[in-house]
């Protein structure tokens, strides 16, 4: 009796090229999965069904916006007096995107959060049991982040994520009591100004903290020549210029993404040759995790699913 199951390799390729084909481009199309099977080579019902065995399994997520640098938004990079079992707390805050932990002194925890405005970072940080030792205020991701969300209910519909299914758009439409026409339209107008890159169907962030090193300084100068020097130095992941004042009393921060163990020697010599020649005050390894892809901009309440009922 013929199987009815796909041939292993066949499985094998599917899962491959979901995992990996649409992280940055989910077709914006009335039937992105008719489309999408055609370029795999696959049946629509084979890859609806490879995509749900996936998502079931927590090796894919749902399809998700990714904003784009004109949608305006704030960076923050913050600093806590807390133990290590206070970041399962942080990391639950919508804003999220990244936590450090630093193996000994204070601060102890780090973290990076997205939000739309101050008030929006206050609203979360006030329920946190944690005391906030530092903030600052990161420079726009870029010159042209202006442009502010002009439908929160969309914005929040396809940052929780899209579900699987013949056509995600019109599921979206039903939801928000619209036309499927119009929600793609307005999904397209918003990549047209910037202010979302794609959508993405992607599998979770690593779960396996990445193992770092953070060096701080509070009495140094620096120069946008000397910045760009240290950007430059490779296994850098951040270079902070603050502005040493009681809210962030450093005035310049870097992240290393390397084992710190055995390279500090090499890493000051190379801090060195880049022209920074003090020496940080603190340097200190890092355990670096990511909650989350992005951090969620509109669905910062847990009020969606009410909002569209």
């Amino acid at each position: 009796m013929p199987s009815s199951a796909s041939p292993p390799s066949c499985c094998a390729g599917l899962r491959q090229t979901l995992v990996q084909g649409w992280q940055q481009d989910f077709p914006l199309h009335a039937s992105p999965f008719r489309l999408m099977a055609a370029r795999s080579g696959a049946t629509p019902r084979e890859l609806m069904a490879t995509c749900r065995e996936l998502q079931r399994s927590g090796a894919l997520q749902p399809i998700r916006a990714r904003w784009g640098v004109s949608l305006r938004r704030e960076r923050w990079r913050l600093a806590f007096n807390a133990p290590a079992s206070f970041k399962a707390a942080l990391s639950a805050l919508p804003g999220c995107a990244r936590i450090e932990q630093a193996e000994h002194g204070e601060p102890s925890l780090w973290a990076e959060f997205e939000v739309l405005d101050e008030t929006a970072l206050r609203n979360q940080l006030d329920r946190l049991p944690l005391i906030l030792a530092a903030r600052l205020r990161m420079p726009e991701p870029a010159p042209t982040a202006t442009l502010c969300c002009d439908d929160v209910q969309l914005a929040a519909c396809v940052e929780q994520g899209l579900q699987i299914s013949a056509n995600p758009f019109a599921d979206c439409a039903r939801r928000l009591g619209r036309s499927e026409r119009r929600i793609r339209a307005d999904l397209s107008a918003w990549r047209r100004s910037g202010q979302l890159e794609c959508l993405a169907m992607k599998p979770p962030p690593t779960s396996v903290p990445q193992v770092g090193m953070l060096s701080l300084w509070q009495h140094v100068e620096t120069s946008t020549a000397l910045l760009l020097r240290l950007r430059e130095l490779i296994s850098i992941d951040r270079v902070v210029e603050g502005p040493g004042t009681p809210d962030w009393p450093w005035r310049l921060s870097i992240v290393q993404r390397a084992n710190p163990q055995p390279g500090i020697q090499t890493w000051r010599e190379q801090l060195v040759k880049a022209g920074l020649q003090r020496e940080p005050d603190v340097c200190v390894p890092l355990r670096i995790e990511q909650p989350r892809h992005q951090a969620m901009l509109f669905n910062t309440d847990g009020g969606l699913r009410e909002r569209m009922d």
